[in-house]
């Protein structure tokens, strides 16, 4: 083939020129075959070791059912009655059998309106109603279906629905949303109104009752966010109430009768003092309290001496309103009263709101189903059969790696062919490590459980663990926490300020006297004592300043903001985060309340007064530096302020710091770390990796710890090493084979470019060949054509001569 595209092969010399190319290019790519070969051995191992590391990864996970920190901790409950009662236990209970008798049953209340003729036609009423502390909007066009809706998106614990028992019969009911007692609807008009009462007949004529009987002598209010705000605009009231009520109280000694103002549009505490100048002494308090449904803390508004509902008279519902007070609903119209759930725990009697409880016996939840009397006994034991299905996925997925390593390195005798792996070190070095770690004993375990082989787990000929089932279930019963030892990272420690949280695959078994462990400096939250007078001082992040006592009642409205790393925010000028407001006539009680019941900050901050100073004292929920939060006011520190100042102030807690094993240690909040990192694997420190929770309060040595890794925690370890992304032995294998793998294919393509110019310019060559001698044969026939005319010509002029010549 030419240039051109044109095919002179043979045409001249009828030689087969494209045999010839062809010939000389399969020569030429011998080595191509070769280097083929090689890629197709090196995909195999580059196969092999993916799949062992994807079996590596998948056996890690398996130990770390084994290496848990409360993986030998399990524990399970059977109830003898399921029908009567049953449970679910956390990891850590302990073991015991319980009897549980109940009696009655815990249940929500559930009431309703009178019958109304219709769920759509306007009610013809306009105002609000509290529900649970919740004011709700009601329109003169609103109806059942409407009033209902409101209440709902409301969500004030209550879910209010219609119910049509017969034709042209409406009743709107609501329903509590938590169970007991402390789940009771409170429902109340606003002032002036009585769209509860009259147009809906939820309530009856009878006088009202305690809402919150706290003892015997103190009843409460309902529960607050805080005692700073109005009682109107917790609630949302758009004409919060003024009302003239009676008190009789014996909190002196004697009965004594007191009419008070008051008014909605106060706080919890300005409606305390009102009720305290009346009497003259301290018959109403703010107390802070736990929200037995969120376990959040609220304000509640007490009265002492108050020995039941004939000691109030309300007026206005500003009682009823606080939720001191509950009008009556007739009996006919109470669906489901609210009741606790009774029962006794091995003859104990016990009470709950709810029927699934979590709290009567530490790590367990009891779920009630039966009233009446109803018996069942429940059992707490160790999960040993769970421990066991652990122990056999271990072995099973042992197993399975060497399997699969065997797979690969495998050859066979009678037919000489081998595995991708045969012969290879890093798949050689898996099943050495594997079995001398399932075989070797446990330093730092006691003698007589060092070894697998003591539990009943035993490596055969052909490197396969396999179970005597009956000693391990013996093992497991005699001593778990033994065996726990003999698997996971197990560390003791001889000071109950510090506990051993984990280790590293750096850490090295403790000799038999533990690591020291000493604590110069203990982590401390972030904490802010105020001054308020201008030329005072702060006490914070561990100064000693002694601040002087808050106001009686603040002066004017403050705006509070926090910032800083707690809130997410940089700490500096302008400061930004959250801000809330502190009323005037606060007091350090409202202070204290506002703060602790804010959404956002409860979560991360707790307000108290000092008792020492009797100032306000912020504390970080965290401990170290990471708890820093940053706080600034709007109104200068003074004789009447909060003491903040206008100034921003950021505060940090501490993070522990010392040593262990006398050590270098790195602290972050309580936890400290072992840290001692050499120039080589072999002069780290002892104990790297390994943290412990620390919760001393001062500087000083603390004990010991005592730690251990099983055979689990150094399996883990070790595929942790093998499998490392960068540095590996598999990902090293993977990665260079790849690469030898790209280079050889590499090798090959270049060979192959290189036949294909070379075969161009073989086809150059013949076709030049081929033209050359096209063109002598072409001369050649050119040549004899000459001839044949020269000698024609002659014979033709011999005749002429001869006949001239007669």
């Amino acid at each position: 083939m030419s240039s051109s595209g044109v095919n002179f092969a043979g045409l001249s010399t009828g030689i087969d020129t494209n045999s010839i190319i062809s010939s000389l290019a399969a020569a030429e790519r011998q080595p191509e075959a070769i280097l083929k070969t090689e890629v197709t051995v090196l995909q195999a191992q580059q196969t092999a070791y993916t799949t062992i590391s994807a079996q590596l990864i998948g056996f890690q996970g398996v130990t770390n059912n084994l290496d848990a920190l409360r993986a030998f901790n399990l524990v399970g409950a059977t109830s003898s009655d399921p029908t009567v009662a049953t449970t679910s236990v956390q990891t850590g209970a302990q073991p015991g059998t319980h009897a549980i008798t109940v009696t009655r049953l815990a249940q929500a209340q559930r009431i309703s309106t009178t019958a109304q003729p219709s769920q759509t036609a306007p009610l013809g009423f306009a105002g609000q109603i509290v529900v649970n502390g919740k004011a709700i909007n009601v329109k003169a066009g609103d109806s059942l279906q409407t009033l209902a809706a409101n209440i709902n998106a409301a969500q004030p614990g209550v879910n209010a629905s219609i119910i049509a028992p017969s034709q042209n019969q409406f009743y709107l009911t609501f329903g509590s949303t938590n169970s007991g007692l402390q789940g009771q609807i409170s429902l109340s008009d606003t002032a002036g109104n009585s769209f509860l009462a009259g147009t809906l007949g939820v309530f009856d004529a009878t006088p009202a009752t305690i809402s919150h009987q706290v003892s015997a002598s103190i009843v409460g209010s309902g529960l607050f966010s805080d005692s700073a705000t109005s009682v109107g605009t917790l609630e949302g009231q758009t004409a919060p109430a003024v009302g003239s009520v009676s008190i009789t109280s014996n909190a002196s000694g004697a009965n004594v009768t007191r009419a008070v103002s008051i008014d909605l549009n106060k706080s919890l505490s300005g409606i305390a003092t009102d009720i305290n100048l009346a009497f003259g002494s301290n018959v109403a308090q703010v107390v802070s309290v736990t929200d037995p449904i969120t376990q959040t803390p609220k304000q509640q508004l007490q009265l002492n001496g108050v020995t039941g509902a004939a000691s109030l008279v309300d007026n206005n519902n500003v009682l009823a309103n606080l939720g001191v007070l509950q009008k009556n609903v007739p009996a006919a119209q109470t669906l489901t009263a609210a009741q606790d759930a009774q029962f006794t725990i091995d003859n104990l009697p016990a009470t709950r709101s709810s029927n699934t409880f979590t709290d009567a016996i530490q790590g367990v939840t009891i779920n009630l189903l039966k009233d009446g009397g109803a018996t069942t006994n429940f059992t707490i034991a160790s999960d040993t059969k769970t421990i066991t299905s652990n122990i056999e996925a271990f072995v099973k997925s042992f197993n399975d790696t060497i399997d699969l390593v065997s797979k690969y390195s495998q050859y066979d005798s009678s037919t000489g062919a081998t595995g991708p792996l045969f012969g290879d070190p890093v798949a050689e070095n898996i099943v050495d490590s594997l079995t001398s770690q399932a075989t070797a004993p446990v330093t730092g375990t006691p003698a007589n459980l060092s070894l697998f082989s003591q539990v009943g787990i035993t490596l055969d000929q052909g490197n396969h663990l396999n179970i005597d089932s009956t000693k391990l279930a013996s093992a497991l019963a005699s001593n778990l926490s033994g065996v726990a030892q003999l698997f996971q990272a197990y560390g003791t420690t001889s000071d109950p300020t510090v506990q051993f949280v984990s280790s590293s695959a750096n850490t090295k078994p403790s000799p038999p006297s533990g690591y020291t462990v000493a604590v110069t400096q203990p982590a401390t939250q972030a904490t802010l004592i105020t001054q308020n007078t201008s030329t005072g001082t702060y006490t914070y992040s561990g100064t000693t300043t002694v601040p002087t006592a808050l106001p009686g009642s603040l002066g004017q409205d403050e705006a509070i903001t926090f910032g800083g790393v707690i809130l997410g925010t940089s700490g500096a000028a302008p400061l930004s985060g959250h801000t809330i407001t502190l009323h005037a006539g606060s007091s350090p009680s409202d202070i204290v309340s506002l703060i602790n019941g804010d959404s956002v900050l409860s979560s991360l901050l707790s307000a108290s007064i000092d008792p020492n100073t009797n100032a306000l004292q912020i504390l970080s929920k965290q401990y170290g530096s990471s708890a820093e939060f940053a706080i600034t006011s709007s109104i200068p520190a003074g004789p009447t302020s909060s003491g903040i100042g206008t100034g921003i102030l950021d505060i940090k807690g501490l993070d522990v710091a010392g040593t262990i094993n006398g050590e270098a240690a790195s602290g972050v909040g309580q936890f400290l770390t072992g840290s001692l990192l050499g120039a080589t694997p072999a002069t780290n420190g002892q104990a790297l990796g390994l943290q412990l929770r620390v919760t001393a309060a001062t500087a000083g040595t603390y004990g010991t710890v005592n730690f251990s890794s099983g055979i689990a925690d150094q399996t883990k370890n070790y595929i942790s090493a093998q499998t490392d992304p960068y540095n590996g032995a598999l990902t090293t294998g993977i990665n260079g084979q790849g690469t030898n793998v790209t280079d050889l294919q590499a090798n090959i393509a270049s060979i192959e470019t290189q036949v294909t110019a070379d075969q161009e310019t073989w086809r150059a060559q013949f076709t030049a060949m081929e033209v050359a001698v096209a063109n002598i044969k072409s001369g050649a026939a050119g040549l004899s054509s000459l001839g044949a005319n020269i000698s024609s010509a002659g014979s033709i002029g011999a005749g002429s001569a001869s006949a001239t010549g007669k």
